[in-house]
C-alpha cells in the first residue's frame, strides 16, 4: 500500500514515517507538510492511503477533503488528530466528507510512541486495503419535521427473514464504531421528537470526540442528543451517548431506567463497550425489551451481547455490508445468528419506528 503522510510537524512526520516504515506491505511514498504540497503529490504520486493532520499552515484538513472528495475519491484517508475540543470538531466533519477513521497522536504520557502508533495504525491500514472509495458512502442528513418518516410505511425488504411476530420495545440500544459518526446522524435524523423510548448509543471515540458527537447530533435530530450522567433517568424521545473514557451499562431502578457509568478495562478492544451495554440489558430481559441496533464498525464488539440478547426474545437489527464502510461488529452479529432483520442504513430508521410502542 503506498502512503503519504500529511502532517506541519517534522518531528511528528519522521516519527510516522519509521512507524508506517516498519508495517508489512508498506510504501511511504511521501511526506507533505502543508496542504497545497499535500494536493500536488497527490495529483503526482497517486498514494492508496494518506494519513491526514487536521492543522496545516495554509490549508486544513478539512480543505484538503473537500477537494479530495471530487477527484480522488478511491483515496483512504486516516485523519491523525489531537485530543483536543478543535481536532474534534474538525475529525467529525472529516469522517462526514469521506474519512475513512482517525487515530489520536500519543500524548506526553505515552513512553512508547512508535509502538502506540502501530498498534493504532497496522488494523486501519489492513482494513482500508479491503474496501473500496468511502466518499461515495457519505450522506449528511437534513434536520426533518417529526412527520417525515411514517411508521405505517410500506414493508421494508430485508435480507434476512424476521423470525418473531410484532416485537415492541421498552428502550432501543445502538453500538457503532468506525464510519458510526455519519451513520448515527442518518438514523437518528429520520426520528420524530415524540419518539416513544430512549435510545442509548455507544460509540467508540474518545471523550472529546464524544461530546463533539453528541452536539452535532442534537442539531441534526429532532431528538434531544447528550452525552449520559451518572445515574441519569432516561426519558423517551432523548439519545444518550456513552462517555469516552467508561462503560455504559443500563440498571433498572423501580419503572425507570438509568445510565450506569463505571470505569474499567477495555472490553473487546474498546472502552466504551457496546458488549458491556447489551450484556445489562440482557440482566434486565425479559422485563424490559430492548431493540439492539448493529451498525457499521471494525471488530467484533457487540456480536456477543446482541447473541445474548436474541436468545432472551429481544430483537436485532444489523445494518447491511452494501452500505456499511467496515461490516466488522454488524457482520459478526450477522454470522452469530443473533440478527432478526439485516437493512440498509436508509432503512434503519423505518424499522425502529416500526419496532416501538
Amino acid at each position: 500500500m503506498k502512503i503519504l503522510i500529511v502532517d506541519s510537524s517534522a518531528p511528528f512526520r519522521l516519527l510516522l514515517r519509521t512507524c508506517l516504515s516498519d508495517l508489512p506491505d508498506t510504501e511511504i511514498i511521501g511526506v507533505a507538510n502543508n496542504g497545497k504540497k499535500a494536493l500536488d503529490m497527490i495529483a503526482h504520486l497517486q498514494p492508496d492511503l494518506i494519513t491526514l493532520s487536521m492543522k496545516m499552515p495554509d490549508m486544513d484538513g478539512i480543505e484538503i477533503l473537500y477537494q479530495m472528495r471530487e477527484k480522488y475519491p478511491h483515496i483512504k484517508v486516516i485523519v491523525v488528530a489531537c485530543s483536543t475540543e478543535t481536532d474534534a470538531e474538525k475529525t467529525l466533519k472529516a469522517m462526514e466528507l469521506g474519512a475513512f477513521d482517525f487515530i489520536l497522536k500519543p500524548d506526553t504520557n505515552v513512553v512508547d510512541k512508535k509502538t502506540y502508533l502501530q498498534d493504532k495504525l497496522l488494523p486501519e491500514i489492513q482494513q482500508a486495503r479491503s474496501l473500496k472509495s468511502v466518499f461515495k458512502r457519505v450522506h449528511v442528513p437534513v434536520k426533518v419535521t417529526p412527520t417525515a418518516v411514517n411508521a405505517a410505511a410500506s414493508p421494508l425488504k430485508t435480507s434476512h427473514k424476521v423470525t418473531r411476530g410484532v416485537f415492541k420495545a421498552d428502550v432501543v440500544a445502538i453500538g457503532s464504531s468506525t464510519g458510526g459518526p455519519a451513520a448515527l446522524q442518518e438514523v437518528l435524523s429520520q426520528l420524530p421528537e415524540n419518539f416513544s423510548v430512549p435510545v442509548v448509543v455507544t460509540q467508540h471515540m474518545p471523550k472529546a470526540f464524544i461530546t463533539s458527537l453528541a452536539t452535532r447530533l442534537n442539531q441534526s435530530s429532532p431528538l434531544v442528543c447528550r452525552v449520559a450522567g451518572q445515574g441519569e433517568v432516561l426519558q423517551a424521545g432523548h439519545v444518550y451517548m456513552a462517555p469516552g473514557d467508561v462503560h455504559m451499562k443500563i440498571m433498572q431502578r423501580g419503572s425507570a431506567l438509568v445510565a450506569q457509568l463505571e470505569a474499567g478495562v477495555r472490553v473487546n478492544h474498546a472502552i466504551p463497550s457496546v458488549d458491556v451495554t447489551y450484556e445489562s440489558l440482557v440482566a434486565l430481559s425479559p422485563a424490559v425489551k430492548t431493540l439492539a441496533v448493529v451498525l457499521t464498525g471494525m471488530g467484533n464488539d457487540g456480536a456477543k451481547g446482541a447473541k445474548l440478547l436474541s436468545e432472551q426474545g429481544n430483537h436485532v437489527l444489523v445494518q447491511n455490508e452494501e452500505s456499511s464502510v467496515v461490516w466488522g461488529m454488524a457482520g459478526e452479529t450477522f454470522r452469530n445468528g443473533a440478527a432478526n432483520e439485516v437493512l440498509p442504513l436508509a432503512d434503519i430508521a423505518k424499522a425502529m419506528l416500526r419496532h416501538v410502542a
